[in-house]
């Protein structure tokens, strides 16, 4: 920094594994954009008009503003978006205050993975489920290689795990190629955990039952549920009516011998020994990459994939997997050590009757929610939270067009 004469710039990157420093915070507010050397002379029609649209509502002189405004005038002749004032946020009513889906005449589906989502911020769930969550960063593509490692080499052999990895990475698209090199030594890493811990497996005596195993379910869904009835689960049919249908993949199913699978060297602390049938322990297992991922039991008691396996399991929807020998699911974090494992497991224990009658009435509100004609965004713990929160919520990464 001595060395700058002129100017210094200073940048930073964030995303899915890195986050800017937190000297970051010390750097000079930004100035005003009206004083940014792209104001006063945008390069695009968007900017254009937002410069035009900034100075008419800011502007104190009456002839800037006149000047603002024919030139708006001009641009919405000629059709350029967000130049009329009736395209404006807020000077037209809204076109429909119907509901997305009207749960008389149809279901709602009701994806495991994206349930806690709309339960942290309804608002940033509905942007994203309306197609506000199409571009995916390539570290969203590292994931689905690693889970495609493990369900094409069920046994972990490193090889062919690594060939899979290699296979697939022209596939990804990132800024720079020394990102790619960085994390193509990270997937890499990635799958020798993995491969890790496919072996611990084979030692406790487990089996894999089970890969990428579909299932269905429906949840019956009437009225308010908080206290009262516990939802009834039914065979997914023709007639989906007042229903939420669950459907998803699970990614890994075991089979453990009495006394085996804990993992106790992966776990932190405070576990307990899960429960299992006299002639061995089925698990439901859930591969995770990311770095966000809860990383012991205590933080998966109510994690809603988690729960939705385990009544798939229950309801006798996955082949090979008895529900009486049910001990529970599991993430399997490969992203995430302990001093005496190269991963982390999460354990969910078996659902007994209070919890699962607890994840059925959150299925439920999920479904009403999720088909409702309004959504609220959670400003104080979701959409303002910048200290907890690395990623804006989605209704910021939208630019308004004055922006």
């Amino acid at each position: 920094m001595s060395r700058a004469r002129d100017r210094l710039f200073i940048t930073a990157v964030d995303d899915d594994d890195l986050t800017p420093s937190p000297f970051f915070g010390f750097l000079p507010a930004p100035e005003p954009p009206g004083r940014h050397a792209s104001a006063e002379h945008p390069l695009t029609l968007r900017g254009l008009v937002a410069r035009h649209r900034r100075t008419l509502t800011s502007a104190h002189a009456e002839s800037t503003r006149a000047d603002a405004a024919e030139q708006l005038a001009v641009l919405a002749r000629e059709g350029v978006p967000g130049a009329a004032p009736a395209e404006w946020y807020g000077v037209v009513p809204a076109s429909t205050d119907a509901p997305l889906r009207d749960l008389a005449v149809a279901g709602a589906r009701v994806s495991p993975s994206k349930m806690e989502s709309y339960e942290e911020c309804g608002l940033n769930w509905v942007v994203s489920a309306l197609g506000g969550d199409t571009v995916m960063p390539p570290t969203a593509g590292i994931g689905t290689i690693v889970h495609e490692a493990m369900e094409r080499v069920p046994d972990g052999d490193l090889e062919r795990m690594r060939a899979i990895v290699a296979e697939h990475w022209p596939e990804l698209d990132f800024e720079t190629e020394w990102i790619g090199r960085k994390e193509r030594r990270r997937a890499d890493v990635l799958v020798d955990r993995l491969h890790t811990y496919i072996g611990d497996v084979r030692r406790e005596g487990g089996r894999v039952i089970g890969s990428e195993s579909e299932f269905r379910f429906a949840v019956d869904v009437a009225g308010e549920t908080a206290g009262g009835d516990v939802p009834t689960v039914r065979p997914v049919g023709e007639d989906r009516a007042n229903q939420a249908v669950i459907h998803g993949y699970i990614d890994r199913v075991e089979a453990y011998p009495p006394g085996a699978g804990e993992h106790a060297h992966a776990r932190g602390r405070g576990w307990e020994r899960m429960s299992g049938g006299p002639e061995g322990s089925t698990v439901v297992v859930d591969l995770k990459t990311g770095k966000n991922d809860p990383e012991s039991d205590s933080g998966v008691l109510e994690h809603a994939q988690l729960s939705a396996y385990q009544i798939a399991v229950q309801q006798g929807l996955i082949e090979g997997a008895s529900p009486a020998s049910l001990a529970g699911a599991r993430l399997v974090v490969v992203s995430k050590t302990l001093a005496k494992s190269d991963y982390r497991i999460a354990h969910q224990h078996t659902l007994d009757d209070e919890s699962r009658s607890a994840f059925l009435r959150r299925v439920s509100d999920a479904a009403r929610g999720m088909s409702a004609s309004s959504f609220t965004a959670q400003v104080e713990s979701h959409c303002a939270d910048t200290q907890r929160r690395v990623h804006p919520c989605r209704i910021h990464t939208v630019p308004a067009v004055s922006s």
